[in-house]
């Protein structure tokens, strides 16, 4: 739309000079025939000439300069209305990226209630325990129930961190704190090879899980 009537404008301005133009001659036509242009000495051809291609040249200039203010306002409202289309599309984006965000963060605690509830019923019934990969032969099951309610603990705390409730010094702060329990460090140090190997690298869990084996070597130094 912009471009046509930009289009528009120069066409009319073509026409406006040539409508100026036959118009200087024609007025030149007429002041030559004035009984007072008529003497040699008057140059009336030049100045009759001269005085229609001023008046021709102070409308063409008047229209011009009308028509190009004109354009210029167009241009300016037409930033304008792109820059609200520019900050609505803006908008749209964060909308959808923030929805986009509080879906994934629903299904993932969705994903997580199911893992609770299944090592809630483990916990409670040794029948179901025994359905689980154990931690090894040589523990019994109060030991066993102990590492799975280990498990959810730390299973909590990395979903905090993914989350994003915890920063990364709280997380170290708050994994010494807990491997000051027996029973959590002795869970984390038998199941380091699995966790290591069955995690996948570049995600929030890896990082939590570095996190935390930061702060386990860090404990065990401070012991």
């Amino acid at each position: 739309m912009a471009y046509q009537g930009h289009v528009r404008r120069v066409w009319s301005l073509i026409g406006v000079g040539t409508v100026s133009c036959v118009g200087s001659i024609a007025l030149t036509l007429a002041l030559v025939h004035v009984p007072g242009l008529q003497s040699s000495a008057s140059g009336n051809a030049g100045q009759a000439f001269g005085a229609a291609a001023a008046c021709a040249s102070f409308f063409v200039l008047l229209y011009a300069a009308r028509s190009f203010h004109q354009q210029a306002e167009e241009f300016r409202m037409r930033r304008v209305e792109m820059a609200a289309q520019c900050e609505e599309l803006r908008a749209n984006r964060e909308d959808a990226r923030l929805g986009h965000e509080s879906a994934f963060r629903a299904a993932e605690a969705s994903v997580r209630g199911q893992h609770v509830m299944l090592t809630r019923m483990a916990i409670e019934d040794a029948d179901l325990s025994a359905v689980w990969p154990g931690y090894g032969a040589e523990f019994d099951p109060v030991r066993t129930k102990q590492y799975r309610y280990a498990n959810l603990i730390i299973s909590f705390q990395c979903m905090s961190y993914q989350l994003k409730y915890n920063t990364d010094d709280e997380v170290l702060e708050l994994m010494q704190h807990l491997f000051s329990s027996p029973v959590i460090h002795d869970f984390w140090a038998e199941t380091r090879e699995t966790r290591n190997r069955v995690t996948p690298y570049g995600g929030s869990m890896r990082k939590f899980y570095e996190l935390a084996e930061l702060a386990f070597q860090q404990y065990a130094g401070t012991e």
